[in-house]
């Protein structure tokens, strides 16, 4: 009976730590020592946990294009930077383009951290290292 239990106990610590490793080490995909701004059209956001992703169609200057995907904080973080679904909806329907900025993939793919989103107009809608976002008053 005891070992039955000492034996359920052990795998269940074992599950218990598997969410652990799922998460990534920030320093292993991205490369801090380096900062990149790209503007381009807004084509899709995925809002989905632990992170969402935005992504921006980049126009090269050789006219071709490249899509770049934005690994954005947590939905949590986006709600109080002011980000709502149907303002991104709004954004992506419209191909509004916008700013991004933020740290690159050390494996020198099409993505980065995204620590600023700024919106054509020039507001401000994340700015984790820097200016709080600009939040329209009515």
């Amino acid at each position: 009976m005891r070992t039955k239990l000492a034996v359920m106990v052990a795998a269940f610590a074992l599950l218990a730590t598997v969410p652990l490793l799922a998460h990534h080490s920030f320093s292993a995909e991205y490369d801090q020592s380096k900062s990149l701004t790209l503007m381009g059209k807004m084509v899709n956001f995925e809002w989905v946990n632990p992170h969402s992703w935005i992504h921006v169609e980049v126009t090269n200057p050789d006219g071709s294009k490249t899509l770049w995907k934005g690994e954005t904080p947590p939905v949590n973080v986006l709600y109080r930077n002011g980000w709502t679904k149907p303002m991104v909806e709004e954004m992506v329907t419209k191909g509004e383009t916008v700013t991004l900025r933020g740290i690159p993939a050390k494996d020198g793919s099409n993505h980065l951290f995204a620590q600023g989103v700024t919106r054509g107009d020039g507001k401000t809608v994340l700015g984790l290292s820097g200016a709080p976002p600009e939040v329209e008053t009515k």
